[in-house]
Formats: C-alpha cells, sequence, structure tokens
C-alpha cells in the first residue's frame, strides 16, 4: 500500500516538489502590502497621539511649576508673587529670627523684650523603677518602687477626660501606644535615663492642658503614685513679648504679624535701660522679584521653543514606519535612526498648537486694560518675528518700574475679568493669565477633540487591519486546500505509476 504525502490541509510540496509556501507567500503579497500599509497608518496616528500627549505634559508641568497655588513661592498667578521684603538684622541675636513675608511694610521694627516662650503643658517624674526595667515587660511584673495595683487587678485614670484601663498582663510599651494614638492629644514616654515618664501635650500655649484623673490603682495617685506623678491639671504657657513697645501674647512660638513672621528662640531681656532691644529692618526686595519673573520669562520661552520646534519639524516623507519584516533586516540603532526620521514633522503645523502660539504672542503686545500701564513700559517685548511667541526681557526696566509701582506691575501679570465676551476677558486679563487662560483652552481642545479623534481614528485602523488579516487567512486557507488536493491528485497518479510500472516487471519476469 502506497503512503500518501498528504497528511494535512497544508502540504509540503512531496508529491509535486513544489514549495507550496514560497508559493502561497507570494500569492498574498497583496494582502500582505495592504496589511503593511494599514499598520503604518496606525503607527503614524500612535505616533501623532503620543506627541500631542507629550505637549500637554510640558503645559502641565509649566503651569505645575508656575501657577499652582500648590507652589506658592512661584505661583505668578499671584499679585503676592511680585512683591517681596528682606530684614536686615541691626542687632545680632539668636533669641528671635525674622523673615518678611508680601504683605509687609517697609520700616524699623523692635522688640524689646521676649519675656517667656510658648510652652505645652508638660509633667515628668525621675526614679521610678527600683532596678533596670525593658519596656515591653508587662505592668504586673516590673518593679516600681511605689505599688502600682494595691489589692486590685487593674489600674484606671483619664487624661484629658480620656479613660484608660490597664492589667497586670499590658505592657509597658502598650500602655504608652494606647495613650499616645488617643485623642487625649498628649505623648507619654520613658526615659532610661531619667528613670522617669514625661506626659506632654501635643498642643503648645495656655490653651493646652493635662488633666489627670486617678481611678483605681496608684498609677497617678495623689501620694506615692507609682508613676511619680500625682493626678493634676497642668496648663501650657503662652509667649509674651514686646515689640515697638506693644504687649505681645501668642500661643505659638511662631506668628505672623503684619506680614512678618517671628520665630522665638529664647527669651530676651533687657539688662539695662541704654539697651536698646532687638531691631531690625524692612526694605523692599526688588532684585529677589526680578529674579523670580526673569525664572518664569526663561521656563516660558523654553517651553515656547520646544512647541515652535515641534510644528517645524521636517517631514522625511521617504521615512514611514517600518514593518516587521523591514525590522528583521535592521540592528536596533538602525531601527531607532530611521524611525527619529520616520517621526519627524508628525505635528507639523498642528493648528491647534499654531493658535495657541499666536494667542499668546498676542498677549504680549495687547495692551492690558485698566492697568496705565503696557507691557513694554516694566520691560517685557516680543522680540523679533523670528522669535515667535517668545519674550525679550529688559531686567533693568522691570526693575524701575517695581520700585516705582509694584502695584501696577503686579496688575499687568494677574489681573483677571470677570466678563463673559473673550475678547473683551482677554483685554482686561494680565499677562500671565492670559497665558494661562491660553494653555488651559489649547489643552482642553487638544484632549478632547484632537486626542479623541484620533484614539477612534487609531481604534478604526487596528480594526482594518484584523478584517484584512481575516480575508488573508482565508484566502491563505483556500490556496492551502488548493494545493493540497493537487498534491493529493499528484500522490494518486505516483502511485497508480508505481502500481503500473511494478505490474510491467512483473510480466516481463
Amino acid at each position: 500500500m502506497a503512503v500518501s504525502s498528504v497528511t494535512t490541509n497544508r502540504l509540503s510540496g512531496m508529491s509535486s516538489g513544489l514549495d507550496t509556501d514560497s508559493i502561497v507567500k507570494s500569492m498574498l503579497s497583496t494582502y500582505q502590502s495592504r496589511i503593511d500599509k494599514q499598520n503604518q497608518t496606525t503607527t503614524k496616528l500612535q505616533w501623532k497621539a503620543d506627541a500631542l500627549r507629550s505637549v500637554n505634559s510640558l503645559i502641565k508641568t509649566f503651569r505645575s511649576n508656575n501657577m499652582s497655588v500648590l507652589n506658592a513661592s512661584s505661583n505668578m498667578l499671584s499679585a503676592s508673587a511680585y512683591k517681596a521684603y528682606k530684614v536686615t538684622m541691626l542687632t545680632s541675636t539668636n533669641a528671635v529670627t525674622v523673615a518678611a513675608g508680601s504683605s509687609a511694610v517697609e520700616g524699623k521694627v523692635t522688640i524689646n523684650s521676649i519675656t517667656q516662650l510658648a510652652e505645652a503643658a508638660k509633667l515628668s517624674s525621675t526614679d521610678v523603677f527600683s532596678s533596670e526595667i525593658d519596656t515591653s515587660t508587662k505592668l504586673g511584673e516590673l518593679a516600681f518602687r511605689n505599688d502600682l495595683f494595691g489589692e486590685g487587678d487593674e489600674i484606671s485614670f483619664s487624661i484629658n477626660d480620656v479613660d484608660f484601663t490597664f492589667t497586670k498582663d499590658t505592657t509597658l510599651n502598650e500602655m504608652l501606644n494606647q495613650i499616645n494614638a488617643s485623642s487625649a492629644n498628649v505623648k507619654m514616654s520613658y526615659s532610661s535615663l531619667k528613670d522617669g515618664f514625661t506626659i506632654t501635650s501635643k498642643t503648645i500655649g495656655s490653651s493646652s492642658s493635662i488633666n489627670i484623673v486617678n481611678k483605681t490603682g496608684n498609677a497617678f495617685a495623689a501620694e506615692n503614685s507609682a508613676f511619680g506623678i500625682a493626678e493634676q491639671n497642668m496648663s501650657g504657657k503662652d509667649a509674651i513679648l514686646k515689640i515697638d513697645g506693644y504687649d505681645v501674647v501668642k500661643s505659638s512660638n511662631t506668628f505672623t504679624i503684619d506680614g512678618i513672621t517671628y520665630t522665638l528662640n529664647d527669651t530676651y531681656i533687657p539688662q539695662s535701660e541704654s539697651d536698646a532691644g532687638i531691631s531690625f529692618t524692612v526694605t523692599n526686595d526688588v532684585d529677589s522679584v526680578v529674579d523670580k519673573i526673569s525664572k518664569f520669562v526663561d521656563s516660558y520661552n523654553e517651553l515656547i521653543g520646544k512647541l515652535q520646534d515641534m510644528i517645524g519639524e521636517t517631514v522625511y516623507r521617504d521615512y514611514t514606519p517600518l514593518t516587521d519584516a523591514q525590522k528583521e533586516e535592521m540592528t536596533e540603532k538602525e531601527i531607532e535612526k530611521w524611525e527619529e526620521k520616520a517621526k519627524s514633522g508628525i505635528i507639523r503645523n498642528d493648528s491647534n498648537i499654531q493658535w495657541l502660539l499666536t494667542t499668546v504672542r498676542n498677549a504680549l503686545y495687547t495692551k492690558v486694560e485698566g492697568t496705565g500701564m503696557s507691557l513694554s513700559d516694566i520691560g517685557l517685548t516680543t522680540g523679533a518675528y523670528t522669535d515667535g511667541a517668545k519674550i525679550t526681557l529688559d531686567k533693568d526696566k522691570l526693575k524701575t518700574a517695581l520700585e516705582n509701582n509694584p502695584d501696577a506691575v503686579a496688575s499687568l501679570f494677574t489681573k483677571s475679568s470677570n466678563s463673559t465676551d473673550e475678547a473683551t476677558k482677554f483685554k482686561e486679563s494680565g499677562l500671565v493669565t492670559r497665558i494661562s487662560n491660553a494653555m488651559l483652552n489649547y489643552t482642553k481642545k487638544a484632549t478632547d477633540i484632537s486626542l479623541a479623534t484620533l484614539d477612534k481614528s487609531i481604534s478604526d485602523s487596528k480594526e482594518a487591519v484584523e478584517e484584512l488579516e481575516e480575508k488573508m487567512s482565508d484566502k491563505s486557507e483556500a490556496l492551502y486546500k488548493k494545493f493540497a488536493a493537487m498534491e493529493s491528485a499528484l500522490a494518486k497518479l505516483n502511485s497508480q505509476q508505481s502500481w503500473l510500472t511494478s505490474l510491467f516487471s512483473s510480466s516481463k519476469s
């Protein structure tokens, strides 16, 4: 019995001697070409979407660094960013640290005295145990100098009206952790150095308090308490000082008065009538504001430069996305260089980015209504036309404007409008407000329209690839069936030929 070479629908050409796979592949080349082109379309759409997302990311980072309320020190939308004051100490001292905020007033200030620092309510003890202890030990096993439990098996007490109960099986650490995690608002700790406990209120000032009431056992007994602290009500202290002859009482050692922040480190008591106190001056720090605006301009110009480069990139039309077959014949470095060219100009002349750049350029030379000044008056211009929407800054002109009229400068940057008419709103808004609004409008357009449309196109293109692959698969299957039928027929002919040959050979013999 002859053995057929037909074992599957895809025959190897054992009977015909043909390279069936190569023939089928050649016959399907048109389908494969269509699939490759559609995949290239998908890839280009994905590249464009990635490029637009990178633009969104650049703008988001810029706004986060320069226009975020979460970043107060560099929020250029805040009028306070355009006012800065510096403190010059006229008296050398470690008793107080002084800083001036944007709402400070220029002038000289004298701290006449610091009588008392603010303190938290605090209670402490020493020599509580008769031998060295481990805080992981159970309360019933600790060697207290004064008995803790008395005749009972538990202790109970309240701290700031929060009740606590512990047994002999409770470890010292467990007791401390429970107290510290409670709403009693205190911290209780043990010091092996002092061999005693400390209870400190988590707040400071006269309003902070520690009110302890002993209930059962002798933890905080009125006499001979085991913890070395008797039940009592202890209050904290306020800071007491005198500034420019005025008495000041504060619940914290750090506080702000008239835009000046004081941090008290120690008491200060004048030693004689000739002791003039701790004096300092507050002056307008124009240079720091100029530096801040200069950094903003540099950051803005860097962003604008990147956007202008993106929409001006050269398009290399001969460099299309590589197919899988092409990639197999190339090294990783060759693929990288090729795709760099293929991606170039992927968002060239993007209309939304062009709109953004035109808008922010207009923001620079359109007068801010209601300020009485123009941006060029404070040293901000658009520069040469080839610079596009970049800003040119004259620091000397800006410094003079800040020295003479800081409020007007702040308004030129941060003024906002309540108008619902876009044209009016634009004219009445300050430069940074205009830039911020333009960027927000761009990202909304890019996300809600451009990227949404691209995502839909990418999805459609992928579906088109799947449909083409399905058609090619069907065509491939049909071709292999035809070749299988041919191979089967040839196998039968070969079998018959062998039978006839053997028949003739036997008849001759």
